[in-house]
């Protein structure tokens, strides 16, 4: 079983879904929503890298509550982000960074490994829904 968490953030909010992925014995794939999460962007002007940073805070704290609640066996955690300065931050070992930016990119490690976090084209992310909102 995996679980694949995907984030996004844009001027109206910021959002974080989270599938669960599983394969049976007979190499059925079943996929299921288990949360999604949104938050309405502050009122004070924040740019959008940090505004995507924070939605993959949000995303790694998800994880955690997840593998805590869940409780099963061999899981696999993948996370998703449209942002590549997001995943720049995270992959980074070697600059310093602002203590905004720096206390946040802590949480997200000491939540989940740099190599589990990879890109996805905005059209395809599922957290855009999340973030911008949809109609019914």
């Amino acid at each position: 079983s995996e679980l694949h968490h995907f984030c996004d953030a844009s001027i109206v909010g910021l959002g974080q879904v989270s599938y669960l992925r599983v394969v049976d014995t007979f190499d059925n794939v079943h996929v299921a929503l288990v949360s999604a999460k949104a938050r309405v962007a502050p009122k004070k002007p924040v740019t959008m890298p940090r505004m995507e940073l924070q939605a993959a805070v949000l995303s790694a704290k998800m994880a955690t509550f997840l593998k805590k609640e869940l409780k099963m066996p061999c899981t696999a955690h993948y996370f998703w982000t449209d942002s590549k300065v997001v995943l720049g931050y995270i992959k980074n070992d070697t600059k310093k960074f602002h203590m905004y930016v720096a206390n946040r990119i802590k949480l997200i490690r000491d939540r989940s490994e740099p190599d589990q976090w990879h890109f996805i084209p905005g059209s395809l992310n599922p957290g855009d829904m999340a973030s911008r909102g949809c109609n019914v």
